[in-house]
Formats: structure tokens, sequence, C-alpha cells
């Protein structure tokens, strides 16, 4: 079968098997972060430039206890305390941010359950007053408001 001269050269046939194994690997790209699997592609840039301040910060989503403080949330909608955490560049892959960033990132994308119309979101509906369940913070915004615009902008890919 092989020549068992050229096979004790190899190493044996264990030593050709892996020859022949590394010659067929390739380097797959993973392509680039995105939010949502199989549904949204919620850019993880738009989310720190814009949702953060303007959205989670703007109304203080995570400053009352019982609100959507992980510590403390009453709601499936638990944001990490990122107080003492630098908040990660624009720029930063999804995988190279903090933890708790990443965390934020994930169960906010979480509240997206129509990729077209920001008025089916969670993330807008419940606090606007215009969702079947009562946010419990109450009615945070009106509707049809600039919240509506700055989800509807980040389910449409950002600027």
């Amino acid at each position: 079968m092989y020549d068992a001269q050229v096979l004790r050269a190899l190493g044996g046939r264990r030593s050709l098997i892996a020859v022949f194994a590394l010659a067929a690997c390739e380097i797959v790209d993973p392509g680039p972060d995105v939010g949502v699997a199989n549904r949204c592609v919620l850019t993880a840039s738009f989310y720190v430039e814009r949702i953060v301040p303007e959205y989670i910060e703007r109304h203080g989503c995570t400053e009352k206890s019982g609100c959507h403080r992980a510590a403390d949330a009453n709601s499936i909608f638990r944001l990490q305390d990122v107080s003492g955490t630098l908040a990660p560049l624009s720029t930063d892959p999804l995988s190279a941010w903090p933890q708790p960033w990443q965390e934020n990132f994930r169960v906010t994308t979480a509240q997206i359950s129509d990729c077209d119309l920001a008025e089916l979101a969670p993330l807008y509906s419940e606090p606007a007053g215009g969702n079947t369940l009562m946010h419990g913070g109450g009615n945070l915004f009106s509707a049809n408001g600039e919240e509506l615009d700055l989800i509807q902008e980040w389910l449409d890919g950002g600027p």
C-alpha cells in the first residue's frame, strides 16, 4: 500500500493523515457582529451611540429599584450595571465589549419582536402605552414621538 520506509520517514500513518488533514483546513470568517440571530440586524454601534444615551439613560431605565436594573428588576428586561465599566467604542466588535455591555445589548435586542415596525417592539410599545402589557413605570413618553423614530432608525440599519 505505502512504502514502509516513506511512512517511517514521515512518522507513520498518523503523521501522514495529519498532513492531509491540515492541508484541507481553511480559515472561516464568522462575519460581522449582528443583533438577534435569524431575525433583525441591529448594529452594536447604533446601540452604543444612540440607544443607550437617547433611550436607556434618558428615561432612567436602570435608576430605580424594581425597574430594569438587573440586581432587583421586576421585569424580564434586566440591564446590567455598567456604571463602573468603560463604554465600548462604537467601532469595537461586540465580542470585544465588556461582558455587562454585551449582556445589555443582548437583552435590549430581545425586546425587538418585529424587524420592520418599531411600534410592535416591546422596547417601544410598553413604555409608550401601546402594548397589551402595562409598563410598570407608567407611560414614559407619548406614542409616535422621537423614541419611535429612534428605534425605527435602528431597525432600518442606522445612519
